[in-house]
């Protein structure tokens, strides 16, 4: 079995007086894209940004071994996560291509690596180099969804913490990102996915996890999943 990246142990974020996730305890291998599905208001949202330092929470959370409970958000970027919110969070008011400079603020001192890395996003993403000259703001849904990527890419982290990346994408957009999605995870680079849309999350994944009213309620292999019955209800519509 590949090493653990990613061990989250007994976390618990509260808004107030109101408890988003409660006691959650999972693991995340070194190279897999692990899916996690619930209805919204689940906390899958709120359990990413605990992991990349954006809320404070109960509990412990190691990257590659080292504990990061209380690092500084830039910090933990500069170990190696990369949080991609829902929404995207793009820079509206810069171009594609101070979008994508931004991406590797931190790697200043790799101007070579960080030059390939502009090359293959572009890559990936030709509709991108088509606008390096546009303000971010202005590209449609699915183009926005390519530069969120394509940013968090330029960071070069080995985790990318996904939340929902086809919200609001017709399919055909979907089915793209969730190729390039794909082709990401198989050039080395470990997924932790929200997605609402299940069945495709659970298609593309190794391994998948249940999230319901803030807690764990089932996980396992992706394939497993898919073919239990209380997911096909609850989140399949089969």
């Amino acid at each position: 079995m590949p090493p653990t990246m990613l061990s989250i142990e007994n976390l618990t974020v509260s808004y107030g007086t109101i408890r988003a996730v409660r006691g959650i305890t999972f693991k995340v291998q070194k190279g897999q894209i692990a899916a996690l599905i619930g209805a919204n208001g689940a906390g899958k949202s709120s359990l990413l940004r605990a992991i990349s330092g954006m809320v404070k929470y109960g509990g412990e959370v190691k990257f590659n071994g080292t504990n990061i409970k209380g690092m500084a958000a830039d910090k933990i970027v500069a170990l190696g996560i990369t949080h991609i919110p829902e929404g995207r969070g793009i820079f509206g008011n810069l171009t594609v291509k101070e979008n994508l400079t931004l991406g590797a603020w931190l790697r200043r001192n790799d101007p070579e690596g960080v030059r390939k890395d502009y090359e293959h996003v572009l890559g990936l993403f030709p509709r991108l180099g088509q606008r390096l000259g546009q303000l971010s703001g202005t590209l449609s849904g699915g183009e926005q969804q390519m530069l969120a990527i394509g940013r968090a890419l330029m960071s070069k982290g080995d985790l990318i913490l996904l939340d929902e990346p086809s919200m609001g994408l017709s399919p055909v957009l979907a089915d793209e990102i969730f190729r390039i999605i794909d082709e990401i995870n198989r050039a080395g680079v470990t997924i932790l996915l929200v997605e609402q849309n299940a069945f495709m999350a659970l298609q593309l994944a190794d391994g998948g996890f249940v999230m319901e009213n803030g807690q764990l309620t089932l996980e396992g292999a992706a394939s497993e999943l898919l073919t239990d019955p209380r997911v096909r209800q609850a989140y399949l519509g089969v």
